[in-house]
């Protein structure tokens, strides 16, 4: 059996070798296919992509032809590129669209981004589509989404507020700003945004948004001030433990588990809540920070962790005692 298993693996290993060459090969060749210039493409090959590009086909294949004409002036920065892509933004064909999107990313030139940041902001092509794109070519487009903070569409207001998200020194105060829109999409980019900042107006905007009307607001404002602001916000973020929405439940925990320690005192005051649901979710928090387990460790009748276990509920009550049992056992076996 040794020997077939060594001569199988004696056969495989060059096939498996000269495989990978090929491959490792093939791509090269691709990419060295991608890198065109100008100057390699001749006058009557440039000429017969230009009128490929102007088309409209009514065909898959013609539809294929404009596509790969377009991406192939794109990537040699011919003079007609920006002529052309700019147009079959707006086109009907969400395909033909979609390529000219993705050619002005690959481009990432200076009047390419012109370009998607002029289609974001009128509306001619599908915005998610080109945030997209921009979002890839950071950090050279950031100050140019700062003035589109006060856009009078509410949906470039999100876009700009969302892709500032990676320029931490830009549009401090016009996101703050923001945090007042009218449009809760636009408040919960803005919050989102914010909570990658510092400083006090940052952290006063997000606690602000606590008690927002829109639940996904407050859903971002939570985690948002949790990391900005800190423990200081933990009394803040807890009454959200009893938000009738489960996303907001969920964010609000999270929050204050990244407080760690510094939380509990916010959390055993949630412990009498006439609502289940922050009761159960500050024993939750309370477990995960361990401070249940020093608790059931070192103080085991402590009256305190009692009320822990009626908030939290039996599988709470069973895990904990099972995890002390687990570290006295351990104990003795050291004293031992």
């Amino acid at each position: 059996m040794l020997r077939v298993a060594i001569f199988v693996l004696a056969l495989a290993l060059p096939a498996w070798i000269g495989l990978s060459l090929l491959v490792v090969l093939g791509r090269a060749r691709y990419d060295r296919g991608q890198e065109v210039r100008v100057g390699d493409l001749r006058s009557h090959e440039a000429a017969r992509l230009i009128q490929r590009g102007r088309g409209r086909p009514r065909t898959d294949w013609g539809r294929w032809r404009r596509v790969a004409a377009l991406a192939r002036l794109a990537r040699a920065h011919h003079p007609a590129a920006s002529q052309l892509l700019h147009p079959a933004l707006a086109d009907p064909d969400p395909r033909i669209a979609s390529a000219a999107i993705r050619s002005l990313g690959d481009l990432g030139d200076g009047w390419a981004i012109d370009i998607l940041i002029s289609a974001l902001r009128d509306g001619s092509a599908p915005r998610s589509r080109i945030a997209a794109q921009l979002e890839r070519l950071a950090p050279v487009p950031g100050p140019r989404f700062v003035p589109l903070l006060r856009h009078p569409h509410p949906a470039v207001r999100f876009w700009a507020a969302t892709l500032l998200g990676p320029y931490p020194e830009l549009g401090r105060e016009s996101l703050i700003a923001l945090t007042w829109d009218s449009d809760p999409n636009v408040r919960a980019a803005a919050v989102e945004t914010l909570g990658s900042r510092s400083g006090n107006a940052v952290g006063a905007a997000t606690l602000a948004r606590l008690d927002d009307p829109a639940w996904f607001v407050r859903v971002h404002a939570a985690r948002a001030a949790g990391h900005v602001v800190g423990a200081e916000a933990a009394p803040s973020i807890t009454p959200l433990l009893a938000d009738r929405q489960w996303w907001v439940r969920t964010a609000a925990k999270d929050a204050l588990r990244g407080m760690g320690s510094d939380a509990v005192p916010a959390l055993l005051a949630v412990l009498g809540h006439p609502d289940a649901f922050a009761r159960n979710g500050a024993a939750e928090v309370l477990q995960d920070v361990g401070f249940v387990d020093t608790l059931a460790f070192e103080q085991p009748s402590s009256p305190l962790l009692e009320r822990i276990y009626e908030a939290g509920g039996e599988r709470l009550r069973e895990a904990a005692q099972s995890r002390a049992a687990r570290h006295a056992s351990r104990r003795t076996e050291r004293a031992a």
